[in-house]
């Protein structure tokens, strides 16, 4: 099964004229049973809230982070993976 990619922007912080400040992002990645997520904030670059799009809010965040996309989606792939093959295992001891 092919991983799926969902970018999701659950708040946004805006100035008393409506530009964006602050972008609050996720972005989720779902391979059947197993999922993994990134998220952060970063700098809304004074964007107008009413006429934004999605696409100019996943640009935003791309162009103020230290990865791209595809870097990003590679280490949701690398969480994904190793939840699917796990090198620990976690145990308990009763005393």
């Amino acid at each position: 099964m092919a991983t799926e990619y969902n970018w999701s922007f659950p708040n946004f912080e805006t100035d008393s004229d409506n530009k964006v400040k602050t972008i609050h992002w996720s972005l989720n990645a779902v391979d059947g049973e197993h999922s993994a997520r990134s998220y952060g904030s970063c700098d809304g670059a004074d964007m107008d809230f009413d006429s934004m799009t999605k696409e100019n809010c996943i640009t935003c965040v791309i162009d103020n982070s230290d990865q791209t996309e595809d870097e990003m989606k590679a280490n949701l792939d690398i969480q994904i993976e190793a939840s699917k093959n796990p090198v620990t295992t976690n145990k308990t001891k009763e005393w």
